[in-house]
């Protein structure tokens, strides 16, 4: 994939983005109930949001972004492992601040490849969600990735027609919420046991 961007204005997908994040950001300012059920409101807005902001990508480029290490771990919370790969691939599609973690992506200046936290003047070109509110990513380790409400990085899947590797033809998205317990599972895992992802959020 080869990121040029030429001067154009707001398209109707950049439109629905920018009202996705207004929502989103309304919902962390107006829920104040109890923590959880906070928690899993602000997560639905935020994969909304994400999800509008991938047809948003998709418009631009013909593809969804696909990770180039979709297994990649890292320990997110004290003891907790979580898969990072997607989740970083999503940060930088979206925020556009990098791109080695999209597969098959290059510039066609000469930003750096790897995310520092800040969108400089060559990366705006790339941005997808211009005003993505701070508490949609964070860094663990050497990564930027996207997370949910409860601090977990959001899980997703390209679909791959061949593979047969998501629920969704498009692709799935996913956060664990307040799921403990699976938080190694994939999307396809739920197709022989419908309860695992019963505490999930998610596309499909």
């Amino acid at each position: 994939m080869k990121i040029i961007r030429k001067g154009h204005g707001f398209t109707l997908m950049e439109v629905l983005v920018v009202i996705s994040i207004i929502a989103l950001l309304a919902t962390l300012v107006l829920k104040s109930g109890s923590p959880a059920s906070s928690k899993r409101q602000v997560t639905q807005g935020t994969r909304q949001t994400i999800e509008a902001a991938l047809e948003s990508y998709y418009a631009r480029f013909g593809e969804y972004p696909e990770p180039v290490n979709a297994d990649e771990t890292a320990e997110v919370m004290p003891g907790k492992v979580y898969r990072i790969g997607a989740a970083k691939c999503l940060y930088q599609a979206l925020r556009g601040d990098g791109y080695d973690a999209i597969k098959g992506a290059r510039s066609a200046e000469k930003s750096e490849s790897q995310s520092d936290g800040k969108v400089s003047a060559e990366e705006i070109k790339n941005v997808i969600m211009a005003d993505m509110p701070e508490g949609m990513w964070r860094k663990v380790g050497g990564s930027y990735i996207l997370v949910d409400a409860f601090g977990h990085p959001f899980q997703y899947i390209k679909a791959d027609s061949e593979k047969k590797n998501t629920l969704n033809s498009t692709y799935d998205l996913w956060s664990y919420a307040d799921d403990e317990k699976n938080s190694m599972s994939k999307s396809k895992d739920t197709e022989a046991k419908a309860s695992l992802g019963i505490k999930w959020i998610k596309n499909w």
